[in-house]
């Protein structure tokens, strides 16, 4: 997944990842959508991180709405459409000056790397069971977890992909 978003925002200079689809600011620029995902991984970094510091997974139950959220969305493979992102995943948090593609790339290989050495190290720690809770699937384990991410980096992706073929010419 990550050589598609290389594909797709490397050609970007600083200014085309500013553009909004159609001129809509109401509509993520390409370096919102970087942003979000940006977001969303160090959220789950940040769980992580005191899943392991605690020394323990989580001790919350997983609810039938957790298991049914789960099968209609992640586990058929497709992310809710027209939902609203959480607050803690809103782009405009980070303050960031605009960022050339190249940036933008560098910035999610460099997050992904360090949120797949903690699942790794949670993985071992926690065994195959869930360990940290994801705001609307509940508590899921490692694999869930990439499973969750790939989900929600290929729908954004699709998003990414018409935000730039829609701001940029030939």
């Amino acid at each position: 997944m990550c050589q598609a978003y290389a594909e797709a925002l490397e050609p970007l200079t600083a200014v085309q990842s500013q553009a909004h689809p159609a001129g809509n600011l109401d509509r993520w620029n390409a370096q919102q959508v970087v942003e979000h995902l940006l977001l969303s991984y160090r959220s789950t970094i940040r769980g992580l991180e005191e899943r392991l510091l605690k020394g323990r997974a989580t001790q919350a139950p997983v609810t039938p709405q957790h298991e049914m959220m789960w099968r209609r969305y992640i586990g058929a493979g497709v992310f809710p459409a027209g939902q609203k992102a959480p607050p803690i995943v809103v782009p405009g948090q980070m303050d960031a000056a605009p960022m050339s593609g190249l940036a933008l790339t560098s910035s999610l290989r460099t997050d992904l790397e360090t949120m797949d050495g903690l699942l790794d190290q949670c993985a071992a720690k926690f065994g195959p069971r869930p360990m940290a809770s994801h705001i609307a699937f509940g508590p899921l384990s490692a694999d869930q977890w990439r499973e969750f991410h790939c989900v929600h980096g290929r729908h954004h992706l699709i998003q990414l992909n018409y935000t730039i073929s829609s701001t940029t010419t030939g």
